[in-house]
């Protein structure tokens, strides 16, 4: 039997800084988080490549904003850092990954100057590309692994296709959110509005599961890389189902957008799942502050191609990431000079545009 919505969502529910730049300096906020002040009030130009002295070597930083700790961007973030250690001799650079609250998150920090590098989905990377929303400073350094959607519906609740979100308690995550943006788009693929579904609840991803397994939802769905913790959870501990997004209605939208692409989850992924899960998806998109040393960019680009295999064996999500597709897929802001600098070594970028 349902719960009422008010008194399930009492339990379900638990739910200063910044930087401007003067009228007068019309240079970008930098003033990373995690980073010795040292290193970005003086950085060194036109110097993309030096190595670090045998008589006085100098350490760097680069921190990477990435997600939840449950979530796959902190763990993308921590095997990037793993790759650069491979490497720290050469360049000497300190790697941290860095939680936060997701992309709209990574936007608003990177929008002050907080941070030098971010993860986001390469939708994003599109529309900051367009002028369709506010990324100052944002550049291209690579993609990252496959970002498919994916639902985790409860057994009883009837759901087997998008088509049967109707009358169903979904959590579309909070409002404002790159989360809560998807759902909506993926509604609307779906001739579905948000008063077609019996309850749409704007709650924070760190409850689904516990609301799918204690049915104060019938479903809820991300767009991340697989496997992911959430989606393994509910269908561990509740015999939730994994169902894909894909559909005519997403049929139409892939039409639409040219930063989607088509994909499967494979079988066996999650508990129960025999069979292979098709849906859409993205790039995840790592993106560098236009401020931060070409000489920081550079090597975390080359640390994670030259560093493939550990970086491949850090996550399943990057299990299968190819460096060539890395540079030709998803990234639609031009590459910062670091990250160019590399592209063009190996012979894959020419000429002198970022692109």
């Amino acid at each position: 039997m349902r719960r009422p919505p008010i008194a399930a969502m009492a339990v379900f529910l638990t739910a200063w800084w910044s930087v401007t730049a003067s009228a007068a300096d019309h240079r970008l906020p930098y003033r990373p988080d995690a980073i010795p002040r040292s290193q970005y009030l003086a950085v060194e130009e036109d110097d993309t490549v030096r190595p670090p002295s045998s008589v006085d070597a100098k350490d760097y930083f680069v921190a990477i904003y990435s997600g939840g700790t449950i979530g796959v961007y902190y763990y993308v973030a921590s095997a990037i850092c793993r790759a650069m250690e491979k490497n720290f001799q050469k360049h000497r650079i300190h790697c941290v990954p860095l939680r936060s609250l997701g992309v709209a998150s990574n936007m608003s920090l990177m929008e002050h100057g907080r941070a030098q590098f971010i993860i986001v989905q390469s939708d994003t990377n599109y529309y900051a590309s367009k002028g369709q929303i506010k990324l100052p400073g944002g550049q291209s350094v690579m993609s990252l692994h496959n970002e498919l959607g994916a639902m985790a519906v409860g057994a009883k609740s009837g759901i087997r296709t998008p088509a049967d979100l109707r009358d169903k308690r979904v959590n579309l995550g909070i409002e404002g959110t790159a989360s809560r943006a998807l759902w909506m788009e993926f509604l609307t693929a779906q001739g579905l509005a948000i008063g077609d579904l019996e309850q749409a609840y704007s709650v924070i991803q760190e409850y689904n599961v516990m609301g799918l397994c204690g049915d104060y939802i019938d479903a809820f769905g991300l767009w991340i890389g697989h496997p992911a913790a959430p989606f393994h959870d509910a269908a561990e501990t509740c015999g939730a189902r994994i169902v894909g997004m894909a559909s005519p209605g997403t049929d139409k939208l892939l039409d639409q957008r040219s930063f989607y692409f088509r994909g499967n989850i494979p079988a066996n992924t999650y508990p129960g799942q025999t069979e292979p899960v098709a849906s859409y998806g993205f790039k995840a998109s790592l993106v560098a502050y236009a401020q931060v040393d070409p000489y920081l960019v550079y090597w975390v680009t080359r640390s994670i191609v030259e560093e493939v295999d550990a970086f491949r064996a850090a996550h399943p999500a990057v299990g299968a990431v190819a460096p060539r597709e890395m540079f030709e897929m998803g990234n639609f802001l031009p590459f910062h000079p670091g990250a160019a600098r590399y592209w063009r070594e190996v012979g894959w970028l020419r000429g002198n545009a970022g692109h």
